[in-house]
């Protein structure tokens, strides 16, 4: 049976072409002019790669390979992006983040499009053998079985049925051997049985050193243990855990960031036997995120400057004139000694307040990564946000009111990634009362309220301006990244993507409503922990 490739593009020229160039390769060629039409073949047929293009109306291909990655009760195609200019780092990273795993530039290279395209059928072919033969294992263990309680004269049935068997396992430990993937299978003791090539070189680090006989566990450092076992219980309960992300050790000691999704191994009866683990190597990923929250987190402290002028202003203004009623004092010989204390007293309380100002802005712009998780008191970091941008939302004319349940528990995690979180959000709900005094006829009152709450062991915080609001359309797509409703020029399209990955790392989860002209309700939900 042939593999299929399917190919999108908007441009039937380019279809044809595509195909014309795909004739020379061994695999039934599918042609789709739209994200939608793609969808649909793909629910009707098992496609072994697609070459998606990426500009296109409707749905372009960054998008249609969500959606394909994202389909039920299928296995993860491989996708290769076309694009008719060169792609930045930025842009392959939100390719790669939506599934693709290459890219290619228009016009096509003949010569190199066909070499990948070959490469891609080569592995969709094993992975058909592979599952060809874990069936054929499965079938032949249970005619061994069956066979082992024939008469004596089914004897040399049965000593086919073992070369077969043979045959077949050792095809499937050649397949697993070879994957792409970093596979490692676990009995239920602990114990890697089998690896793939790729999983020795990743926990090996290029150490000659098989890991086949070691228990998993020499590989989790204390500060994953709490991650394997949430790995571990989902797995066990729930049949499967999928990309998980944990600190991971290799046989040098060096540790690296992973990505791990497991399953269960089963055996002809339903039986546990064994977990079977697939590993990625993610440490780029996180550098090139960890570099994003840190242009997002600056350009914050950018729209932060004339608020920071007027909080510190304010007690340097209240030095000044202490300073001139102790001079005034002097020259009138007037002063004593308890008067120039009291004075004296204010002057460091204000001095005191620039300081707490001044360090917890430079503590904000710091890299956050080289904080370590502590427990940190929720209203209070909302708090330290209004302090720094509410001299912003005067001059705007917003009134912004904080309503905080005293009772709310302290949650552990990185208090100034919250902090960014928050920040943000405020930010985007002043942008939008601003937009739509801009475009609206009508008077309005400006208002932004945030609070706290805390319902059944969740804190609920919750940040609701009357702005402009958000399209239906637009409204599904705004945690993701790079995506932006503000004009050219004034919105990069990370902010609420990395918002929603802060507020994961705190096991919680951000909803969000809108309705045009009326305003923007976003509500954030963090266990108790």
């Amino acid at each position: 049976m042939k593999s299929k490739i399917l190919i999108v593009d908007d441009n039937t020229f380019y279809l044809s072409l595509l195909k014309t160039i795909l004739r020379s390769v061994n695999a039934e060629v599918f042609m789709a002019s739209s994200g939608k039409e793609a969808l649909q073949l793909f629910n009707e047929n098992d496609f072994a790669l697609a070459i998606l293009d990426i500009q296109m109306p409707e749905m372009d291909g960054f998008e249609l390979a969500g959606h394909i990655q994202n389909l039920q009760q299928r296995d993860i195609v491989p996708i290769i992006i076309l694009t008719a200019y060169f792609s930045d780092e930025l842009q392959m990273f939100k390719g790669y983040d939506n599934g693709a795993i290459d890219f290619l530039t228009k016009p096509i290279n003949k010569t190199v499009l066909i070499s990948k395209v070959k490469i891609f059928l080569e592995l969709d072919q094993q992975k058909r053998n592979l599952i060809a033969s874990k069936v054929s294992l499965q079938k032949s263990k249970a005619e061994l079985e069956e066979k082992q309680n024939e008469l004596e004269l089914q004897n040399h049935e049965l000593h086919k049925a073992q070369i077969a068997l043979k045959e077949s396992e050792e095809l499937y430990h050649s397949l697993l051997k070879t994957s792409p993937d970093g596979i490692i299978i676990i009995d239920l003791e602990g114990i890697i049985t089998e690896a793939s090539n790729i999983a020795i070189e990743l926990f090996g680090n290029n150490i000659s050193k098989n890991i086949e006989g070691i228990h998993f566990k020499q590989f989790i450092p204390k500060v994953s243990k709490r991650t394997f076992l949430k790995i571990y219980r989902d797995t066990l309960n729930g049949g499967m855990a999928q990309n998980l992300e944990i600190k991971l050790n290799r046989f040098d000691e060096s540790v690296f960031t992973g990505e791990i999704s497991s399953s269960q191994v089963k055996g002809n009866n339903g039986e546990l036997k064994a977990f079977m683990a697939v590993v990625r190597d993610i440490s780029e990923r996180k550098l090139i995120e960890k570099q994003l929250r840190h242009s997002e987190r600056m350009s914050g402290i950018g729209e932060l400057a004339t608020g920071m002028a007027h909080e510190i202003n304010q007690p340097l203004n209240t030095i000044s004139l202490i300073i001139d009623n102790i001079v005034y004092s002097l020259d009138n010989k007037t002063i004593t000694e308890e008067y120039l204390k009291t004075k004296l007293n204010k002057v460091f309380d204000n001095i005191s307040r620039v300081k707490k100002i001044i360090d917890h802005v430079r503590t904000f712009a710091r890299d956050q990564d080289d904080f370590v998780q502590a427990t940190f008191d929720i209203n209070k970091s909302i708090n330290n946000c209004i302090s720094m941008i509410s001299e912003q939302m005067d001059h705007k004319d917003i009134q912004l009111t904080f309503n905080a349940e005293a009772e709310i528990p302290n949650i552990k995690g990185n208090a100034y990634r919250f902090e960014q979180v928050i920040l943000n959000l405020l930010i985007n709900a002043r942008d939008a009362i601003h937009e739509k005094k801009l475009k609206s006829l009508m008077n309005f009152k400006n208002k932004i309220e945030i609070s706290t709450d805390l319902i059944n062991n969740y804190i609920e915080i919750e940040i609701k301006d009357n702005g402009i609001g958000i399209s239906p359309q637009d409204l599904d797509k705004v945690l993701l990244p790079f995506y932006t409703t503000k004009d050219p020029g004034h919105g990069t399209g990370l902010g609420l993507s990395i918002s929603y990955g802060i507020i994961k790392e705190l096991g919680g989860e951000i909803d969000i409503q809108s309705k045009l002209q009326i305003g923007t309700t976003i509500q954030i939900k963090i266990p108790i922990q």
